[in-house]
């Protein structure tokens, strides 16, 4: 494919608005699987076995065309990859599994869209000093079979290193971790970022993205990354914000949101003063990868939110990309973050897309 060297700014500007095809490709096979249905209609150990584990029907291209047509620019599309990779040392990837991969890819860039993937759900990477040599072993072999399959690829597809590396299971997990957790997700965004570039073809400009620990934009997050010494990185910030009105399932009456309130809007302006401070301040580029807010039915409080938070972000060149889990509503701890209806390729919420896709036109 032929390949446009794209600045950061007209990156950005091309990416817009974006959709996350969540709690799909990143599903992991557990005890959560065996309450779907429609999980249980696929054959064990099928890449679809795992595409459908939590809830989700398999993918179509049908769904891909809906998320252009509704004017996104961006799919991103999570992926774990634990599940589907063998032994050591070469965690070489089942093909069919990467077969499947390639062939969502090919639907969004069917569409004209950009396709960001990651590695997500992963376990082996917890960041530590003992787990460092392991672990970084994992990356590059698995990170240099991706970027083979892909290396042809034109600009619209980026690489994405890690989803919200973070100590887990750990106090600290959500807040920033600790210096040696930092230094060692730093050294690990510069691995990805070489042995990318090492595999030629057209992933010798392709833009890459890199998060801060937990893909956090808070302070002790932002104040540690180190960018990895290349001119096409870019930095992955994951958002959900107001806090009690975006994410927290545990805050159902907190339900309002108006743009002309700074109670309701400090925590955005706050949020995006840090990454302009941080980051673009310096002449880093920052996508935000996901984003979204629950519904707690809200209707109209969501399309305030949806419509402030996107022009706070594309006033600064930040591209934002909904996070889609496939669940409707925040129920019974359940984060209601969809607004696709898979089973029948419609929007549940089209007022709601509508507004965070504006700011972009």
């Amino acid at each position: 494919m032929d390949f446009k060297e794209l600045t950061a700014s007209q990156l950005t500007k091309g990416m817009g608005a974006g959709w996350n095809l969540g709690n799909t490709m990143d599903a992991i096979v557990n005890d959560r699987s065996k309450t779907y249905p429609t999980h249980q209609k696929e054959t064990e150990g099928t890449p679809g076995w795992h595409e459908t584990a939590w809830g989700n029907p398999v993918t179509t291209p049908e769904m891909i065309r809906l998320v252009s047509d509704a004017g996104f620019k961006t799919l991103r599309i999570p992926i774990t990859w634990e599940a589907h990779l063998g032994a050591a040392p070469e965690y070489k990837i089942d093909k069919a599994w990467l077969d499947r991969v390639q062939e969502l890819v090919d639907y969004g860039f069917d569409n004209g869209l950009y396709v960001i993937i990651n590695m997500h759900h992963e376990d082996w990477h917890f960041p530590s000093y003992e787990n460092y040599d392991k672990a970084e072993g994992i990356l590059v072999a698995v990170w240099s079979q991706i970027a083979e399959r892909f290396r042809d690829y034109s600009e619209k597809l980026l690489f994405e290193s890690l989803n919200e590396p973070r100590t887990k299971r750990t106090e600290h997990e959500w807040t920033g971790g600790n210096a040696e957790a930092r230094d060692v997700i730093n050294k690990w965004n510069a691995a990805f970022v070489k042995v990318v570039r090492a595999s030629g073809g057209n992933n010798a400009k392709r833009w890459l993205l890199v998060p801060t620990i937990a893909a956090s934009g808070g302070d002790v997050a932002m104040a540690d990354f180190v960018m990895p010494d290349d001119d096409r990185t870019i930095v992955s910030v994951h958002a959900y914000t107001p806090h009690d009105f975006a994410i927290n399932t545990q805050a159902l009456d907190n339900k309002e949101f108006e743009p002309d309130n700074p109670k309701h809007t400090e925590e955005i302006d706050s949020l995006f003063k840090r990454i302009d401070d941080y980051f673009i301040s310096k002449g880093f580029t920052v996508i935000m990868g996901e984003t979204g807010c629950l519904n707690k039915d809200n209707h109209e409080a969501r399309i305030n939110w949806a419509r402030y938070y996107t022009e706070a972000a594309a006033s600064r060149g930040v591209p934002c990309i909904w996070w889609d889990n496939g669940i409707s509503k925040a129920v019974d701890g359940g984060e209601g973050f969809g607004v696709m209806n898979r089973m029948d390729t419609t929007w549940w919420y089209p007022e709601i897309i509508k507004a965070f896709i504006d700011s972009y036109l």
